[in-house]
């Protein structure tokens, strides 16, 4: 802005120099007339003498206060005048910075940008937009933009968004745009209208190539549908469980350390029933109604408290105990009660999902049934621990038994060794059915004549023995004394094949063998077989 001289200083000497000529003149005039000389002391008493003079004196004053106005209002106007030359300047420098922004952003942006006329005329294209289209900006200018990337297969799509965007709407959508090789490409689509004074002057648009975003998005709707019908179709019975409700409650009960879990538990085993129903079914599959027998999500949820079978609460509460320690997968074997109440065996499997480890918010649980194979294991076991005749157990788990209590501190260790009397002749007389009823029966008698840790097993075609932990000689005699009365008994109430028993019974104290007992026993079973033979 160039320097400028104060107007005061300049109208009002001008107005005062100005003023001087009509004194001056008027003065000059007045000598002429009177044919005065020209001195000073006549011009100064020509002006004295005249007193129209020495109003016209005043001139310069008057003159100078109005140049000295004009000169005030004129600095007034010239500060104006300056002040707004300084604005334009400061307002064409911003103007300048933001257009120099503006495509300095435009020429940096990773998103293709086209700026078009109110025709839609291609007017310029930044960097982005020549490589995810493939056209050059001197190739294209002056071209209408739909006609070069429009999806021939939906034109209308973008004429559409094109007349939204020339009647001043901002347009944000999707869709696929033409590249100059002919290819399409998933794009997200921005419309700004440019306005000027209310007035459109242009369009401003930007592309976002997701065609990789796409790709992805796809792949992951592919692989959650996937899921879906791998969650509803599997064999496996499935179900997503809100857990955080759980999660809560444990926080409340154990409240600053005030209170164990295991000891809750302990002091209230009814409140496991209460904790369980706090978990909400999320989703589940058919496989899972199956196996519980529920007619529906909401008949399973109102039974969640009590579809696990007591046996397994232990178990239950050990999982829980892990999941608070962190763990987030476990398996356990577990019993349940279906809701028609037969009890099942299943291999359960939970999981935490991915990103709920805090708040157990998602647990997944996988229940296979394994109901058929446990009761065949159950049954092989029964069957190879069995004598499958009599029911009672057989030699080998007589035997294994005879070792374990040997390791044990169970003493003294009685042993009882029986053998039936007339086994032989009841075969040959009546028949090997009729031999195995009344074996079976004595079988029968004498194990209910013994409490349910002893071990009552036959070893033998006709020996029957018995281990008796923690029991001295003297129990083992009224043991066999016990038997003897109630096979005496029931020969006594039945009119069919009697029974009779030979028995011996020894004891191993503590640093004695139990097979040293057992052929002491089974040495005084014979002696009493020998015995009874004598005195027939």
């Amino acid at each position: 802005m160039k320097k400028r001289l104060n107007p005061i200083l300049d109208y009002t000497a001008a107005g005062f120099i100005f003023g001087l000529i009509f004194p001056l003149g008027a003065t000059l005039f007045e000598m002429s007339v009177n044919r005065s000389g020209f001195s000073l002391y006549t011009f100064f008493s020509t002006n004295l003498s005249n007193p129209l003079i020495m109003i016209i004196n005043t001139a310069p004053l008057f003159l100078g206060g109005f140049a000295y106005l004009a000169g005030a209002k004129q600095k007034k106007l010239q500060d104006q005048a300056d002040r707004l030359e300084e604005t334009v300047e400061k307002r064409s420098k911003e103007i300048l910075r933001q257009k120099i922004f503006y495509e300095a952003l435009v020429q940096s942006s990773p998103l293709a940008i086209v700026t078009l006329d109110r025709e839609h005329r291609i007017v310029a294209i930044n960097p982005a937009f020549q490589e995810m289209f493939g056209y050059r900006q001197e190739e294209i200018m002056g071209q209408e933009l739909d006609a070069l990337v429009a999806n021939p297969d939906r034109p209308q799509e973008a004429v559409r968004i094109t007349e939204g965007v020339l009647k001043g709407s901002s347009v944000h959508e999707y869709g696929r745009r033409r590249r100059r090789d002919g290819s399409l490409i998933d794009v997200e689509i921005f419309g700004q209208p440019i306005l000027i004074n209310g007035n459109l002057s242009g369009v401003l648009g930007m592309y976002r190539d997701i065609t990789v975003e796409k790709e992805a998005q796809d792949a992951l709707s592919a692989s959650e549908e996937r899921f879906r019908r791998m969650f509803s179709d599997s064999p496996v019975a499935l179900r997503m469980e809100d857990f955080s409700g759980v999660k809560r409650w444990i926080a409340e009960k154990t409240e600053n350390g005030q209170k164990d879990l295991h000891a809750i538990f302990e002091s209230s085993p009814a409140l496991f029933s209460e904790m369980a129903g706090l978990a909400k079914i999320v989703d589940l599959n058919d496989a899972s109604l199956l196996l519980f027998q529920a007619r529906d999500k909401q008949q399973l949820q109102e039974n969640l408290h009590s579809i696990l079978s007591c046996e397994s609460r232990q178990t239950a509460m050990e999982m829980i105990y892990s999941m608070l320690e962190g763990v987030t997968s476990l398996e356990r074997e577990m019993v349940y009660q279906r809701l028609d109440g037969e009890k099942i065996y299943t291999i359960t499997k939970l999981s935490i999902v991915p990103g709920n480890e805090e708040t157990w918010g998602r647990v997944l649980f996988s229940n296979m049934d394994i109901t058929e194979r446990k009761l065949a294991e159950e049954r092989l076991t029964y069957i190879s621990l069995h004598d499958m005749m009599t029911g009672i157990y057989n030699r080998s788990y007589f035997e294994e038994e005879m070792r374990r209590l040997d390791r044990s501190r169970l003493h003294p260790l009685s042993v009882l060794v029986g053998d039936m009397d007339n086994l032989k002749s009841i075969n040959d007389r009546l028949g090997h059915q009729a031999g195995d009823f009344a074996l079976k029966k004595a079988a029968d008698i004498i194990k209910d004549c013994f409490r349910s840790e002893d071990v009552v097993a036959r070893i033998g075609g006709d020996e029957i023995a018995v281990l008796l932990p923690g029991m001295d000689s003297k129990g083992a005699g009224k043991a066999a004394e016990r038997i003897q009365e109630n096979i005496a008994r029931y020969n006594g109430d039945n009119t069919g094949i009697p029974i009779s028993f030979s028995f011996g019974w020894a004891t191993a104290e503590k640093g004695q063998l139990l097979e040293t007992a057992f052929k002491e026993a089974d040495e005084r079973m014979y002696a009493q077989k020998e015995k009874k033979k004598n005195s027939v």
